[in-house]
């Protein structure tokens, strides 16, 4: 016997309000700016339910405002790039003309060096390598099997120097990697995506340029960002401490 799906749970109005910490007013105000959809059920004028995956995104939508303190339009424009919607057509076929060019343009230059060189180079021990490999964060695996690159070299280089400034692995475990693949991948994406929707009028050698020049000149914007947020972060942590318990 199959088992029965279970019944989607829905919310009045009151509900999701209590559950998300969002007052009515400002739930009705942020679906007439366009950062909620209409009620996924509406059974009268005056009568509507919501469901799990509207208080998700209404949990969201408080956390941007309220934690990351950003402005309603650019609440929009991440909500809009944050879904997995497949490419239109006209993005679709400008990545097929641009990409090869750009990553012909970024490519690390090849370096005769094996996987044994390497794991030597970086003094690790050859299962913190594999994982670092299985994270997609070393080599490149192609019908050969899996090369490797300067980046790659470098990658480790800067592992090696922060472990020498005593930022070893049990101040910085490897694993930690994993934050960083999962939120730069998803901003790597959400920038490919941007970048294709508002670059579409330009020819792709142009594009290419473009693309390879913004990749190098936004790198001090992101470590600018990053600081910023971090000092942010702190004040937030250290508000917290103060707080009645």
């Amino acid at each position: 016997m199959t088992a029965k799906a279970q019944p989607r749970e829905l919310l009045r109005i009151g509900d999701l309000a209590e559950r998300s910490g969002v007052p009515i007013p400002t739930i009705k105000y942020y679906i007439r700016e366009g950062l909620l959809p209409p009620p996924p059920l509406k059974t009268g004028r005056t009568m509507a339910y919501y469901d799990a995956e509207y208080l998700e995104r209404l949990r969201l939508v408080r956390t941007l405002r309220e934690e990351h303190f950003l402005p309603i339009r650019v609440i929009r424009a991440v909500l809009a790039e944050r879904g997995a919607e497949p490419l239109s057509a006209r993005d679709r076929d400008l990545l097929a003309r641009a990409a090869p060019g750009f990553l012909a343009r970024i490519a690390p230059p090849p370096v005769a060096v094996s996987r044994d060189e390497l794991v030597a180079e970086s003094g690790m021990p050859p299962e913190d390598f594999a994982m670092l490999e299985e994270m997609g964060l070393i080599g490149e695996a192609d019908g050969a099997g899996r090369r490797y690159g300067a980046d790659d070299r470098a990658f480790l280089a800067a592992l090696r120097a922060l472990e020498a400034a005593g930022v070893d692995r049990t101040r910085f475990p490897l694993e930690g990697m994993g934050h960083y693949v999962e939120l730069l991948g998803e901003l790597s994406r959400r920038e490919v995506r941007t970048f294709l929707h508002h670059a579409s009028d330009l020819p792709a050698p142009e594009l290419e340029g473009l693309a390879e020049r913004a990749l190098a000149l936004t790198e001090p914007i992101i470590s600018l960002l990053r600081k910023k947020l971090i000092l942010r972060a702190l004040r937030a942590e250290l508000a917290r401490t103060k707080e009645p318990t």
